[in-house]
C-alpha cells in the first residue's frame, strides 16, 4: 500500500513538471453523486436480505485551498446509504425484513493537478481519515391466527480510511465538471478494499 501511494505521487509529480501557472483561483469547491463498491463486514446481519457490496446512493463534498497550480490541500466528506427489503410467504407463515445501511466518510489530504490545458485538468489525490457506518435490521414475522413478532438488531463501527483517487476535471472557468475513480481502504477489525467513482461539478473563487 505504501509503494502504491508513492508511485502514485510520483507519476503525478513527473507530470506536473511541466505545467503551465495560469490558474490564480485560491479555493476550489466541488459536490456531486458517489458510488462505492465496498464489502463492509460490520453490518448487521439478516435472514433473507443478502448484505449489499454495492452502494449507488451516494453523495460527496469537498473544498480544497490551493498552494500552487501544482498542489492544494484538500478536505472532503461523503455519506452513502442502502436501503433494502424482502417478504415471503409459507401457508399461514409470513415475514418482512428490511435492512437500512450508511456510512460517512470525513477525510483530508494533498491533491496533486497537472494542468498542461486549461480546459483539462487530470488529478490525483491522498486522502486519509475516518469512517463510520450504522445498520438496521428489522424482521416482523406473523401467523394467520396471532399477532405479529417484531425482532430489531443495530449495529455500527468506526474505523480510519485511505483514499488514492484519481480523474480529470473539465474546466470551464468558475464552474467545471469532474469525474474520479478511487481505491478506497478501510482499516477495521476485518480490513476492506472498496472502489468509489465521483461525479460532481466544481466552483472557483
Amino acid at each position: 500500500m505504501r509503494r502504491l501511494g508513492f508511485l502514485v505521487t510520483g507519476v503525478l509529480l513527473l507530470a506536473a513538471d511541466s505545467a503551465s501557472a495560469q490558474d490564480t483561483s485560491r479555493v476550489e469547491v466541488a459536490a456531486g453523486w458517489r458510488y462505492y463498491h465496498a464489502n463492509i463486514t460490520s453490518l448487521v446481519r439478516s435472514s433473507d436480505v443478502p448484505r449489499p457490496n454495492d452502494f449507488a446512493k451516494g453523495w460527496f463534498a469537498d473544498i480544497a485551498t490551493t498552494l500552487s497550480p501544482k498542489f492544494a490541500l484538500v478536505g472532503e466528506v461523503g455519506g452513502t446509504y442502502h436501503s433494502d427489503d424482502f417478504s415471503r410467504t409459507s401457508g399461514s407463515f409470513s415475514s418482512e425484513e428490511s435492512l437500512d445501511v450508511s456510512f460517512h466518510t470525513f477525510m483530508g489530504g494533498v491533491r496533486i493537478s497537472a494542468p498542461q490545458k486549461p480546459a483539462i485538468v487530470p488529478f490525483g489525490q491522498i486522502l486519509f481519515g475516518g469512517e463510520h457506518d450504522a445498520s438496521t435490521n428489522e424482521r416482523i414475522t406473523r401467523f394467520s391466527s396471532g399477532q405479529p413478532s417484531t425482532s430489531t438488531s443495530q449495529g455500527g463501527s468506526s474505523s480510519a480510511v485511505l483514499a488514492l483517487d484519481s480523474g480529470v476535471t473539465l474546466d470551464a472557468g468558475i464552474v467545471g465538471i469532474r469525474a474520479a475513480v478511487g481505491y478506497v481502504r478501510f482499516f477495521s477489525r476485518a480490513d476492506a478494499d472498496a472502489v468509489r467513482l465521483s461525479l460532481g461539478a466544481t466552483f472557483r473563487f
